[in-house]
């Protein structure tokens, strides 16, 4: 018999969820803008793997990030940051 899990009720856990969710919708909608400009399966991949490191950078707090969420930033910033990641 699995064991009872109790819900999440901290805050942290909270802002944790919070930030979960944005950062899925900003994959879907990346996927979904990447697939309307006609981008290859190969190119959605390495992009969103870019995301990926981005988030994890991100959520790590390694090095020199723009203020606030991955999501919230400008293209300009994002691209940077992918730029940097990928020369280290």
């Amino acid at each position: 018999m699995a064991p009872s899990q109790k819900p999440l009720t901290f805050t942290g856990d909270e802002n944790f969820r919070k930030g979960a969710c944005h950062g899925t919708q900003w994959f879907l909608e990346t996927t979904r803008t990447l697939i309307a400009e006609g981008r290859s399966p190969g190119e959605i991949v390495e992009h969103l793997n870019d995301l990926s490191t981005v988030i994890v950078a991100w959520r790590g707090g390694a090095g020199e990030l723009p203020d606030g969420n991955p999501w919230d930033w400008s293209f300009k910033d994002l691209a940077s940051v992918i730029k940097a990641r990928k020369e280290e």
